[in-house]
């Protein structure tokens, strides 16, 4: 639904003046869903939200400034659909409020600048590779973004038009951005990223760097990662190999690790079948891998609305604990223990 003045009224929060753009749209998704986690020793059964996209609200518009250049901006907050428990700040995702995203930014045919709080490349190729769009109990991040930051704050982030299917973008967080709060960090760059990627009918390729910083300076993430998907029509299949390797002074803490994933989804019928199998290694820990398999079938009742169903079982290795789930509250169990979770619900975007 598409709101002008009458979302700023609804929130509060800007006055008329503001509202000057030409479009501005109000959005939001409600994603709530009955979830089973088994932790291995403990199990619990809730109300979950996020088993697709995890319920937000949000306000984005544009402005023609001529000449083909756009000024543009989008805010957007989690909420807990579900209401509660009061995880991540009180609103179940971003960390707090607009956090999710909060930038501004001009667009025109020397690409799209945005200034502000924005996802890591690394973070938005999960998203477009997974078949499980790096959410629900069946993510591939379950694994490894444990260790990847999802969005950098205080971020500058640039990508280029398409040149025949081909695109870069770079972006880069100063250092308060990224939790750094010593007198120094706050003058040093704390992440940055880098990707590269051919988008060409069935073809996607994509070749992503993300590096975040500590406050001494040291890298802590070093993901490059390379991902693919070929849509054959029948059946889209989906891969990525990537691996995280911090420097020397702190992988002790934040290990040096390897991971893939393979899957596919099939259309059938007016839903789609969804499968994939990830595992990662750690190269610092001995025996502290995993392996998850996810299966899920989303079925679209309408453009707006999907109910659906996902599993995924994650078998650790004997120094390894990684769950399942974004609403997995559940006590955990020992190291090498096994998780699984079950959720059906439904997705309304509005």
């Amino acid at each position: 639904m598409k709101k002008t003045l009458m979302a700023a009224a609804m929130l509060g929060l800007f006055s008329s003046a503001a509202f000057a753009a030409d479009k501005v749209t109000m959005y939001g998704i409600m994603d709530l869903g009955v979830a089973h986690y088994d932790n291995g020793a403990n199990t619990v059964t809730n109300m979950s939200q996020g088993g697709v996209s995890n319920s937000r609200i949000g306000l984005t518009g544009k402005e023609s400034l001529g000449g083909g250049l756009n000024a543009i901006f989008k805010l957007e907050t989690g909420l807990c659909a579900q209401g509660g428990p009061l995880t991540s700040g009180g609103f179940c995702s971003g960390g707090g409020f607009f956090q999710r995203q909060s930038w501004v930014g001009l667009e025109g045919g020397f690409g799209t600048l945005r200034l502000g709080r924005y996802y890591t490349y690394s973070d938005l190729d999960l998203y477009d590779f997974d078949p499980f769009t790096d959410n629900t109990v069946a993510a591939v991040g379950n694994l490894p973004e444990k260790w990847i930051p999802v969005r950098f704050s205080q971020s500058i982030t640039y990508d280029s038009p398409s040149f025949g299917g081909f695109d870069v973008g770079a972006q880069m967080a100063f250092g308060d951005g990224s939790g750094l709060t010593s007198s120094t960090a706050s003058r040093t760059i704390g992440g940055y990223g880098l990707r590269a990627r051919y988008l060409g009918g069935p073809i996607r390729v994509s070749l992503e760097s993300t590096v975040a910083k500590d406050a001494n300076g040291n890298a802590t993430t070093k993901d490059i990662r390379i991902s693919g998907a070929y849509d054959f029509g029948i059946m889209s299949l989906r891969a990525l190999y990537g691996q995280n390797s911090p420097d020397s002074a702190v992988v002790s803490k934040y290990n040096k690790q390897k991971y893939y994933m393979v899957g596919a989804s099939i259309p059938m019928g007016p839903g789609s079948l969804l499968a994939s199998y990830t595992q990662i290694k750690n190269d610092t820990v001995a025996n502290a891998g995993a392996k998850q398999i996810g299966l899920g079938y989303w079925y679209n009742l309408s453009k707006r609305t999907t109910l659906y169903v996902n599993y995924s079982h994650i078998s650790n290795d004997a120094n390894a604990l990684y769950t399942v789930g974004v609403g997995n509250d559940a006590p955990k169990g020992p190291n090498g223990s096994t998780t699984s979770g079950l959720m059906f619900g439904m997705k309304h975007s509005f």
